[in-house]
């Protein structure tokens, strides 16, 4: 069974849309647009949260479409981390690098080019 999420922010800066498969065991797959910060970061970290809730055991998070992202973006990035959940970045945006390089958090997350195709409607 496919459970997809989908979320805009009311000021339209920020998209997300989860998709999670029961046979994958555990693994939730998100896509993320836009900017991100302490106003539009919400719907992520509560679909992050929620992951954490369902015992997700991976995280994978297209970051290829965020064009901004500061401290709010990873601090949800880093809820997972505290429930022993990987969470993997798929093709970071040079937002999410400089971000992750900023802070020193690049290692703290595994990085993959390959993104996945997302069903359709």
């Amino acid at each position: 069974m496919l459970t997809v999420h989908r979320t805009r922010h009311h000021n339209g800066g920020a998209e997300l849309t989860a998709y999670r498969e029961a046979y994958t065991g555990g693994e939730w797959q998100l896509y993320v647009a836009g900017e991100f910060d302490e106003a539009t970061t919400g719907p992520l970290a509560d679909v992050l949260d929620d992951a954490c809730r369902q015992r997700a055991w991976r995280i994978v998070i297209d970051c290829s479409a965020v064009t901004f992202a500061d401290v709010a973006f990873l601090r949800a990035l880093l809820t997972p981390h505290a429930h022993d959940i990987q969470v993997v970045l798929a093709s970071p945006s040079t937002a999410v690098r400089r971000l992750l390089q900023a802070t020193g958090t690049v290692n703290r997350f595994p990085v993959t080019r390959r993104a996945w195709s997302t069903p359709t409607g």
